[in-house]
């Protein structure tokens, strides 16, 4: 295991962890150890984040590591098993994704709780989270009125926030209970400033004043659990004005009990972007912890695809 003395956070983090699922230690050795100190840094800063989270919601942290390794061992590697013996995810529509996560308030607390986690631990989740922070987010216009689509635990919409390019940030999501649970998010990360959180549904019709109201959109890890992903950016281009920026985060070949389209790579999650009228301007794919680019797309194993894209003038 790389020293992280340096970086208190990152460390208590790794270290809880460990603590709680010592088989845990070799993947998480091996998915640390090829991080420069940029990307360190990042994790440093995203590990305070997942702090102020977590100890602002429960006084056993534990908690927390326990359902970090349900994600893991309950969540994942059953999806991942029926995807390797029938290259394709298990669900396909969203009504079958609803019934059987998003109405189980029980179950999808503990996954959402898991994959705060990931941000960190998962050198893929990390290596996104760190090409917004230190690549797209600076691209921005000064005082740019930015948007997340499905914010979740709300790390990507006060990193956008506290940005001093921002000018004002705005979540929608289509969940009541999402919206508090940003909420209460943003409010134990200590946001910078306000940041409106709204109940809206990608798809509803616009209002004028929504019309090109977005210098900047952000869909990070929603794509793949919309059946028509084409449709819900076109949806996204109403909203985002002309020169606009998009910010893409979707994962190819990465099954989960809510993921019912499946990208097969960069360049499919870039076609999509593309046919939904968005100029392509550059992206990123991440693989796996302790795989190779190569590796990971010969054998269909988990990436990480990020694409900033822009609405043409």
């Amino acid at each position: 295991m790389i020293d992280l003395a340096s970086r208190p956070n990152l460390n208590t983090l790794v270290a809880d962890q460990i603590g709680f699922w010592p088989e845990h230690e070799k993947f998480l050795s091996r998915s640390l150890e090829t991080r420069d100190e940029q990307l360190l840094d990042v994790c440093e800063d995203i590990s305070g984040l997942i702090l102020r989270i977590a100890n602002n919601t429960s006084t056993d942290l534990s908690i927390w590591w326990r359902d970090y390794r349900y994600l893991c061992e309950e969540i994942v590697l059953p999806e991942e098993l029926y995807f390797r013996r029938h290259g394709k995810y298990r669900l396909s529509t969203f009504e079958d994704a609803n019934r059987e996560c998003y109405a189980n308030a029980a179950m999808m607390g503990r996954y959402m709780n898991g994959l705060l986690l990931s941000s960190v631990f998962w050198e893929n989740h990390a290596r996104a989270l760190s090409y917004y922070a230190l690549q797209f987010l600076p691209r921005l216009p000064i005082g740019a009125r930015h948007l997340e689509i499905g914010p979740g635990h709300g790390l990507q919409l006060y990193l956008a926030a506290r940005h001093p390019k921002v000018g004002s940030a705005t979540g929608w999501d289509i969940s009541p209970t999402s919206i508090q649970k940003t909420k209460f998010a943003l409010e134990s990360m200590q946001t910078p400033g306000s940041v409106a959180l709204e109940l809206r549904d990608l798809f509803a019709p616009k209002s004028h004043e929504d019309l090109g109201r977005f210098d900047s959109v952000v869909l990070s890890e929603i794509l793949e659990h919309i059946e028509d992903p084409v449709a819900a950016l076109r949806s996204v281009s109403e909203v985002t004005r002309p020169g606009g920026h998009l910010w893409v985060n979707v994962p190819a070949n990465s099954p989960a009990p809510d993921h019912i389209f499946l990208f097969e790579s960069l360049e499919h999650a870039e076609d999509v972007v593309a046919q939904a009228g968005f100029q392509v301007l550059d992206s990123a794919a991440y693989a796996m912890s302790g795989v190779s680019l190569e590796r990971a797309a010969k054998h269909k194993l988990s990436i990480s695809c990020v694409i900033t894209a822009q609405r043409p003038e």
